[in-house]
């Protein structure tokens, strides 16, 4: 098992316990207690178990709108001459 996958593990029993209505910021503080000790300790675990949360928290995180899908008639002056120019 490698340092990912026990991160991953970790995260997925956490995950389970946790209620569906728990907001993105408890979650994260959360996350950041959860974290074991041997993860702590390393310099491998603290580059690791980041990257496992920040692919765990991806699924709650709100989504956001593209600057395509603003109406023309809601853009600046200079943002509409940007669009028109192709920028």
């Amino acid at each position: 098992m490698t340092w990912l996958d026990e991160a991953r593990a970790i995260i997925k029993r956490y995950d389970a316990e946790t209620p569906g209505t728990t907001s993105l910021t408890d979650r994260k503080r959360h996350l950041r207690q959860l974290c074991p000790a041997h993860f702590r300790s390393t310099s491998w675990g603290r580059k690791v178990w980041p990257k496992a949360c920040k692919e765990h928290l991806k699924r709650f995180e709100p989504v956001a709108k593209s600057d395509a899908a603003i109406p023309v008639g809601h853009l600046s002056p200079l943002e509409r001459m940007m669009r028109r120019a192709g920028a």
